[in-house]
């Protein structure tokens, strides 16, 4: 009896013993279910905001290094919400609240299996939004894109052009491009492009353009987004080349050269007008228009036509219309800029001297401002460039890379009581000065509206 109680007490030691090991495994997985999952790095969704419509939603989540968060808020689909600091962040037990009060907005939801499902609430909407990792597309994915995609909108829109240019860059990473030939545009940088199967997506957020699309070897079938507004736009892979203009060789001969005039308009400057007709290696006719009193050069000419002795031609950028008489190698015309007429007459072979400047600025203040400030108007990008030339005069020129112009002169510069003003071509721009920073804006001849433009010192 002895004996079994013995034996009964060590297995009881035994039972009591792995009873202990499976609680203490049982805790230990417990213990580690109740851990809470790291949320630093960026998070994205698609919130819901009308039926037709979704907006991509990005938080930026990092860790402090006592364990809080914090968080900023990115719409990658438009350029007005970018890196918005969340005023609050709250993190706890797998729930998770983001305040963001400059929106008056909040977010709350569950973490769980990597993933964050929640609601977002703003000015009494609560709009469902589930979270999950952002992973930025691989290159190698995007690499059927690679090179120049051609198309065109539809007439009702007018003769435009669009080329997408996708390319490495030398750190091996993909980028993307928008131009416009006859808006004289290039290089619009464009974001988020995916290729998901054979279906294209990509953003220019800042300007409110979305092209959507089906790849399908060399072509890609899609639609054009922009404003509101929504065209078909179908691309084709290949190298984008100026159009020729589809005229008789009879016509092409009594163009060929260069022809040259000044515009006089009151309430801007004067105008010089430049236009260049070309053979390319197959005959055909080409035709560029350049300004130097707007840094425009090698404008692409495309709506042209000589009819009998009567020629006529457009452009987008600027908005110029022109028609007139040709006899010989003078042009007499009229122009319409800004919806007003002027007169133009053009000569084959004219030149003309570079306009005079007027830089009112004291020289210890121009000392300060040499060099190169930077701004942005959207998605393109203003450098206004201060120098001292050869002759020891000080000069000032603008650049704007993506609307291809380069030094274009500004005419008239003051500077009063910290008070930076400059007339150029088109426009005027005014702005206080504050050690490397201008805070301005532009304003547009004949408009009533002025565009912010701060610029600082590179």
């Amino acid at each position: 009896m002895a004996k079994r109680t013995v034996a009964c007490a060590q297995r009881e030691s035994i039972m009591i013993k792995r009873i202990r090991l499976i609680l203490w495994i049982g805790l230990l997985f417990c213990c580690n279910a109740m851990a809470q999952m790291d949320l630093s790095g960026t998070w994205q969704g698609k919130l819901a905001v009308s039926p037709n419509e979704n907006l991509t939603i990005q938080f930026i989540i990092t860790k402090q290094p006592d364990g809080s968060y914090k968080a900023l808020l990115n719409s990658p689909d438009t350029g007005a919400i970018k890196n918005v600091p969340a005023s609050a962040v709250k993190y706890a037990a797998g729930r998770l609240t983001i305040d963001v009060a400059s929106l008056s907005g909040s977010f709350s939801a569950t973490v769980a299996k990597g993933t964050i499902t929640g609601e977002w609430k703003q000015q009494g909407s609560t709009m469902p939004l589930v979270l999950t990792p952002y992973k930025k597309p691989e290159s190698a994915t995007l690499k059927p894109l690679l090179g120049e995609w051609v198309g065109a909108l539809p007439p009702t829109v007018g003769k435009i052009t669009t080329v997408f240019r996708f390319e490495m860059t030398k750190d091996g990473k993909f980028a993307g491009y928008l131009d416009v030939p006859e808006q004289n545009v290039k290089g619009i940088p464009v974001s988020d492009v995916t290729l998901e199967g054979s279906e294209v997506s990509l953003k220019i957020p800042a300007a409110g353009i979305e092209y959507k699309g089906k790849l399908s070897g060399n072509t890609i079938d899609g639609t054009f987004k922009q404003g509101g507004a929504q065209f078909d736009l179908d691309l084709k892979k290949g190298k984008y080349e100026v159009p020729p203009l589809d005229m008789p060789a009879e016509a092409v001969n009594k163009l060929l050269g260069q022809w040259a005039g000044r515009v006089n308009v009151p309430e801007d400057i004067t105008y010089t007008i430049m236009l260049r007709f070309e053979k390319n290696q197959d005959g055909k006719l080409r035709a560029f228009a350049d300004c130097p009193e707007q840094g425009s050069r090698g404008i692409t000419l495309a709506d042209a036509a000589l009819k009998g002795d009567q020629f006529s031609y457009k452009l987008l950028i600027p908005n110029l219309e022109y028609s007139g008489k040709l006899d010989g190698n003078s042009l007499a015309g009229t122009c319409k800029i800004r919806g007003k007429q002027y007169d133009l007459n053009l000569t084959r072979g004219a030149k003309f001297e570079a306009q005079a400047v007027q830089i009112d600025i004291p020289a210890d203040a121009m000392t300060k401002l040499l060099g190169r400030w930077v701004g942005k108007i959207s998605v393109v990008s203003v450098v206004f460039r201060f120098e001292r030339n050869a002759a020891g005069k000080n000069v000032i020129f603008i650049d704007s890379p993506e609307q291809q112009i380069k030094g274009q002169p500004v005419l008239k510069a003051s500077l009063v009581d910290g008070v930076l003003t400059m007339k150029v071509a088109g426009a005027e721009y005014s702005g206080k000065i504050s050690g490397n920073k201008i805070d301005g804006a532009l304003k547009p001849v004949g408009q009533n509206v002025t565009v912010p433009l701060p610029l600082v010192k590179e």
